[in-house]
């Protein structure tokens, strides 16, 4: 199978899950591919690291999570103030409505093939650029 590469200068992606095992699983994935990624194991966690990283330019965030918002809380609070974050949402167990989801926001039902989940991230950003 041939080795998938994200574009040249890939923008830094943020990985939000509270699995450690899914977030291994994506920060290798993604960084295989030639992204730089940070990590968070919660949305308050995500919203630090996006105050310290304000480079990242997309999220990539599981929908079920504890603590104080859930995936789809915070893909819809990180769209209202920084919408020029792409934001890919997964899950395999919740379903948003694709109505319900704004520009530059996707959803991706579990278990996703590296590639589609790669692809997707892609015409996200692109999408985003091309905003801009």
């Amino acid at each position: 199978m041939p080795r998938i590469q994200a574009p040249a200068g890939a923008p830094p992606v943020l990985v939000v899950d509270d699995d450690p095992d899914a977030r291994w699983l994506l920060e290798t994935l993604l960084t295989e591919a030639g992204y730089v990624v940070s990590e968070a194991s919660n949305a308050d966690d995500a919203l630090r690291r996006l105050a310290d990283r304000p480079d990242i330019q997309a999220m990539l965030t599981d929908i079920q999570m504890p603590g104080t918002m859930d995936g789809f809380e915070l893909a819809m609070r990180v769209n209202r103030q920084s919408p020029e974050i792409a934001v890919l949402l997964t899950s395999g167990r919740e379903h948003p409505d694709a109505n319900a989801l704004p520009a530059g926001m996707k959803f991706l039902l579990k278990p996703w093939a590296p590639a589609e989940m790669l692809d997707q991230l892609e015409l996200l950003l692109n999408g985003k650029q091309g905003a801009a």
